[in-house]
């Protein structure tokens, strides 16, 4: 058996690490008010997440309190948080 890697980086996220030094995790985190639905329609409008990947997110989100749900540059990562707050989802950033 083949172990797997837990988390999965886009492509995009992928270009970022080659041509930025100054990256930002945004980190998403549970709560009780926020539903399911809600986040994952959050993740797949703010950070063009497929579907399954918006899923799997808001399980770990669920199951561990949090979750980096990208990877991007200060102003990039600050304004994607504020999105986030707008739909009254915790968010954060974390250099």
């Amino acid at each position: 058996m083949t172990p797997t890697l837990d988390v999965v980086i886009t492509d995009e996220d992928v270009d970022q690490l080659v041509d930025n030094e100054d990256l930002w995790a945004v980190v998403v985190w549970n709560d009780d008010v926020n539903t399911f639905a809600h986040v994952i329609k959050a993740l797949v409008e703010i950070l063009n997440h497929t579907l399954t990947r918006a899923e799997q997110l808001t399980d770990r989100i669920h199951n561990t309190g949090k979750a980096v749900v990208a990877v991007r540059p200060k102003d990039e990562a600050a304004s994607i948080v504020r999105r986030f707050h707008q739909r009254r989802i915790q968010a954060t950033m974390e250099h």
